[in-house]
């Protein structure tokens, strides 16, 4: 239904455009510059459609909606939309080249440069303005917009913006000496890694400069309207997750971070080797990423090459990568540590406990499950269920009921575990069993399938790596303000995208480059949906988030997350 309503609207915004044909559209004044792109920054109004918008900036349907994923859920009055900026490209091109390449090349000569034709790259700092770095540089500020044509009279100046200047020749030797000083500052901190492992790691290091950060998503446009591909449900999930980073990238603007973020579709080799031969890729300070698992290696390996920390987004079995990569960073606790803390917490409880299972597939793993809490002091009861077996009465004579019965159903097959859940729930009504079940990791999955009544009078215990408590205030504000910019309320995956991105982001401001050396040393961080505590296994390895969330359901329809 999900994919039916999202083709339905995009159909319709091209069915509905005659009726508004006659909405007057006023081109937006204002821009911004997004890796080497500028964009006009439009604010929706009634009436206006994506056929109409495509037509005053004199962009395609493909170009405005690859710069906006959100308008595959329809074009909505009052969005903000960025919109790409194709006039005047010969002169954009060559002031964004400019820009980024500290190189002097030759160029026209501008109304105040007779004599030279040299081009300075200028870094933005407190207290700068347009008529004072005009007044700096001997030009004037119709020459400063004239080659930055992302700024206005009116624009902001970001500390740590690079903006392109024709010197006029009385201040060219001293403007040569200013980008001379720059450029060493830049690549000092570039080579010397290795005196930020040894940072106060205490000490705020961020200093307003502009942070380059690379999102890697799947999100494969091109089947956004494709009612036929198997992958369709994926790609919104991508567009959720990065709406929900946006979100942070804003939250944490309004605390003066300065983000650039640079945002590629990679879902094959040859996706992934136009990103990272690409300006950004080599500029990038933090990756985060959920590429296809056959692509990781190879991603992996280059960052780890050229020291960039990658953040995997979603849970993936990565072992044998993370062994040889130091700068991989697993976001969310692999299935193997989650098991560990579900041994721990199993350690501690008392009196009957009891293992049902289905199938042993992996007799080495259940041996070592058992052999686990055994280990620990405690007696284990084994019970093979056969599902809908009338010998499935004898399950009664493993029970007590005179003490708690700790039970733990060792499947993830959702359609056993319901039966076995079934049963379990029969014998705790009728015969007023104690009882508490604990179920493995990946039930997650499927949690929303189970049986509400069972789940709560069984006392369900598991862990999650997600989990959205709506009744608190930080949770209410991002819903207030997903529904206010995307019209409609966040999934896990918007929840998700905010998460990584104020988490990670803030560490990399907070701490440097080198930021992985230090989060170590933090509390566990919880956030919308997720906890944080970051973890070096090894010598060899990047870090890996060791936190899961308890969730336990209680007979009084609670949840109590531990």
């Amino acid at each position: 239904m999900k994919t039916l309503k999202y083709i339905f609207a995009i159909i319709l915004l091209l069915l509905v455009f005659p009726v508004f044909a006659q909405v007057e559209i006023k081109k937006s004044t204002e821009k911004i510059r997004i890796g080497d792109k500028i964009y006009y920054i439009h604010h929706v109004k009634h009436g206006e459609t994506i056929y109409s918008l495509c037509k005053v900036y004199s962009v395609t349907q493909e170009e405005l909606l690859a710069a906006n994923p959100q308008l595959s859920q329809g074009l909505k009055a009052e969005q903000t939309i960025k919109i790409p900026d194709k006039t005047d490209t010969k002169a954009k091109t060559q002031a964004i080249a400019k820009q980024e390449n500290s190189e002097k090349d030759e160029i026209p000569k501008t109304n105040t440069d007779e004599t030279t034709d040299s081009a300075i790259k200028h870094k933005v700092k407190n207290g700068d303005n347009l008529d004072g770095i005009a007044k700096k540089y001997n030009c004037t500020v119709e020459d400063i917009l004239k080659y930055n044509p992302f700024l206005d009279k009116n624009s902001k100046l970001k500390k740590g913006q690079y903006l392109t200047v024709y010197s006029g020749k009385s201040e060219l030797q001293q403007a040569e000496n200013i980008e001379k000083i720059d450029t060493e500052k830049d690549t000092s901190t570039a080579t010397n890694a290795e005196a930020f492992m040894n940072a106060d790691c205490n000490k705020n290091l961020y200093s307003g400069d502009m942070l380059n950060v690379i999102l890697m998503l799947p999100v494969k446009t091109d089947e956004i309207d494709n009612p036929l591909s198997k992958n369709q449900h994926n790609v919104y999930d991508f567009v959720e997750f990065y709406e929900g980073f946006l979100l942070a990238a804003d939250s944490l603007s309004r605390k003066n971070i300065s983000i650039n973020i640079t945002t590629f579709d990679v879902h094959d080799s040859q996706t992934l080797n136009t990103a990272v031969n690409s300006q950004a890729f080599g500029e990038a300070q933090l990756i985060i990423s959920q590429i296809p698992k056959n692509l990781l290696a190879t991603l992996a390996k280059i960052a780890n090459e050229r020291k960039i920390p990658v953040v995997l987004s979603f849970p993936t079995e990565t072992e044998n990568i993370a062994e040889k990569n130091e700068y991989l960073i697993r976001a969310i606790a692999p299935i193997s540590l989650q098991t560990e803390k579900l041994n721990k917490i199993l350690c501690n409880v008392e009196k009957n406990i009891v293992v049902v299972y289905e199938e042993i597939n992996d007799t080495a793993s259940f041996n070592n499950f058992i052999q686990t809490l055994e280990n620990c002091g405690k007696t284990v009861k084994k019970y093979h269920y056969r599902m809908h077996g009338s010998h499935n009465e004898n399950l009664q004579n493993e029970l007590d009921n005179t003490v708690k019965n700790n039970i733990i159903v060792l499947s993830n097959n959702k359609v056993f575990i319901t039966d076995v859940l079934s049963k379990l729930n029969a014998l705790s009504i009728m015969l007023k069993y104690d009882m508490t079940i604990y179920g493995l990791p990946r039930w997650q999955t499927f949690e929303d399938n189970l049986n509400f009544d069972h789940i709560h009078n069984l006392n369900l215990s598991m862990l999650q790596t997600f989990f959205v408590d709506y009744n608190r205030d930080e949770v209410k504000n991002f819903i207030g303000k997903y529904r206010y910019y995307y019209k409609g309320d966040p999934s896990r995956f918007s929840f998700h995208g905010y998460d990584l991105g104020i988490y990670f982001i803030d560490k990399l401001a907070k701490y440097g480059t080198n930021f992985m050396q230090c989060v170590t040393n933090d509390e566990a961080s919880t956030l919308l949906q997720t906890r944080f505590k970051m973890e070096r296994t090894s010598s060899c390895e990047g870090l890996v988030n060791t936190e899961s969330l308890l969730l336990q359901y209680t007979k009084d329809l609670n949840i109590i997350v531990e």
